[in-house]
């Protein structure tokens, strides 16, 4: 029986312990590591991209429960927004989190909101608030 399938019969609590599944799409190696380590020690699946080459592929392959983005990808500006429209476009429902650098342009995560995205954190926050951040976007995406 398929995942959907099973989804599809569980308790609301049980939908909640299912194993989450995230893509942290960052150009900083460390944060992205970082991220995904901690992810995994809270019982979570990660993969990290460190560019926009390939997300949409990926997420056409595989299940994902939420997407944390750095808009500051490389040296391109726009490669952030730029595939923070397209997924937005492709998957309606799926949660993304902007992940910010410290004193990051307040109007630029203003615009990545009004494009879609679902909140945004700062890279500095402990990352027991990131976790909590990408849960609830999570819940608030199934109802």
């Amino acid at each position: 029986m398929s995942t959907s399938t099973n989804a599809a019969h569980m308790s609301p609590s049980e939908k909640e312990s299912e194993v989450k599944h995230f893509l942290v799409i960052d150009d900083d190696r460390g944060v992205r590591h970082f991220l995904r380590d901690f992810l995994q020690i809270q019982g979570c699946l990660c993969e990290t991209m460190p560019d926009s080459t390939g997300v949409m592929e990926w997420l056409a392959k595989n299940p994902c429960d939420a997407i944390v983005l750095d808009l500051n990808l490389g040296h391109d500006p726009d490669e952030g927004f730029g595939i923070l429209q397209q997924i937005r476009q492709q998957h309606a429902h799926l949660p993304i989190v902007i992940l910010t650098g410290a004193g990051y342009d307040e109007s630029k995560l203003q615009t990545a909101i009004q494009d879609g995205a679902n909140g945004y954190i700062s890279k500095t926050i402990p990352p027991e608030e990131l976790f909590a951040a990408l849960m609830r976007a999570v819940r608030s995406a199934r109802h």
